[in-house]
């Protein structure tokens, strides 16, 4: 466990208890120099006059000391006579204020923080020694109050320091804690908060970040899956085929039959394994190359190069196509066009027709229609998942994949694309890009 003050936590007190506790310190230690400082000149001017007045009356008066003091207030100054042996030991003085007292008679001692100030004065053989009284000593109570008063503000502003890193730290903890929880592939924890501060934010984005992470999980399995079905089938295929091409006695025909298959399970692998790469790709892909060229002439161009497929299906082909020039990646358009042409004529009745209209406002719209069996309002909304293969389709070599192209090159030219089908009328697809892509 690292050290209190190298982590977040200690960090974070160093510096907020800091902020606390100078603007308090500072103008209550700037208060408590002066006034202290003023008070204690104060306090040695009246031990002074005291003194003085106390041996005014002895001298002057031919009091004794006992006579004189009867005659001056004690309650706030305490005024004592003491021979110099009494005072040697009752008063540790410096060589400065030993000269002093030697040649002036009289000497100031300052006292220190936690000792009181004392006037001493010769009178005779004797020394008079003024000290304020300790219950009524200002000195004293002005230091007592402020260290009462430094110490409660460090108190407070320690309580108050630690309240605040502890609020804020607890939630961070919370955070690391579940930040564990997720490394070692729990999911499905979530962090309470209602906050709505910068920390809030924070654990709002991870409870997003799992349940991401969750929705990825169950994809990945699913994908996996299917990876596996997928490949499963073609393989199994070949593999079956290639030992019953090793019997002997075969006839020529069984053996051009099996290499037949041999070869179409081939191909549908290898364009598993393509779909699988571009897919992959366009998956990890976030720019697209773009440039200005006449969108309806690719379709037209799309059309041209699946002409033998809906020429062999005798389609009429009903064409509304406006000029409209786009900015965007044309090769990856291409696939879009390819992949719902192909799945519009291969869905469609002999003779039926085939619609398409193209045309531009804000965004640009091409909408394909085929008058085929349609797709179920139960399987519409898993057409562009990835493998999902619908009952209409469960015939066909496809993949499932198609869809999920189209719909990823789609999003990354900032459009969007929709279908709509009725069971026993056909399908129709849209596709709405703005003109020039994503801003």
């Amino acid at each position: 466990m690292k050290p209190f003050f190298q982590s977040i936590s200690g960090r974070f007190f160093l510096i907020l208890f800091g902020l606390l506790l100078l603007p308090l310190l500072i103008p209550l230690g700037a208060t408590f120099f002066f006034q202290f400082d003023s008070v204690r000149q104060d306090v040695a001017q009246q031990l002074a006059e005291r003194t003085g007045t106390v041996e005014r009356l002895m001298v002057e008066q031919e009091l004794s000391f006992a006579s004189a003091s009867r005659y001056v207030e004690q309650s706030v100054i305490e005024t004592t006579e003491v021979s110099a042996d009494r005072l040697q030991t009752m008063v540790s003085l410096s060589e400065t204020e030993t000269e002093t007292l030697r040649r002036k008679g009289e000497v100031a001692v300052a006292g220190t923080f936690s000792e009181r100030p004392l006037h001493i004065r010769q009178v005779g053989e004797r020394y008079l020694v003024a000290t304020p009284n300790p219950d009524q000593d200002l000195v004293s109570s002005i230091r007592n109050s402020s260290l009462f008063g430094i110490g409660l503000t460090i108190a407070v502003a320690f309580f108050l320091t630690w309240f605040a890193v502890r609020l804020v730290t607890r939630r961070i903890k919370r955070i690391s804690e579940a930040a564990v929880e997720v490394t070692q592939g729990n999911y499905d924890i979530q962090i309470p908060d209602q906050g709505s501060d910068e920390v809030a934010n924070l654990i709002q984005n991870f409870n997003q970040m799992t349940v991401a992470l969750q929705r990825n999980e169950y994809l990945a399995k699913d994908l996996a899956a299917a990876i596996s079905h997928e490949l499963k089938t073609p393989i199994a295929s070949i593999h079956g085929f290639s030992r019953l091409l090793a019997q002997p006695g075969l006839s020529e025909d069984k053996q051009q039959h099996y290499i037949r298959i041999i070869g179409q399970e081939s191909d549908r692998l290898s364009r598993l394994t393509s779909n699988l790469v571009r897919l992959s790709r366009l998956d990890h892909q976030s720019i697209i190359q773009r440039k200005a060229y006449r969108f309806d002439e690719q379709v037209r161009h799309a059309l041209l190069l699946l002409e033998s497929q809906w020429t062999d299906k005798h389609l009429i082909l009903d064409l509304e196509l406006a000029e409209v020039t786009v900015v965007w990646e044309e090769e990856l358009m291409q696939q879009v066009l390819l992949n719902l042409l192909q799945n519009a004529v291969y869905f469609s009745p002999a003779n039926g027709i085939l619609s398409i209209r193209l045309t531009q406002a804000t965004d640009v719209t091409l909408t394909i229609t085929d008058q085929g069996k349609g797709i179920s309002a139960a399987e519409l909304p898993f057409v562009f998942d990835r493998f999902y293969q619908g009952e209409t389709s469960r015939t066909t070599d496809g993949h499932g994949l198609g869809l999920s192209i189209v719909k990823r090159i789609v999003e990354l030219h900032g459009g969007a694309v929709t279908l709509d089908s009725t069971t026993g009328q056909g399908t129709s697809a849209q596709i709405q890009i703005p003109q020039k892509g994503p801003a």
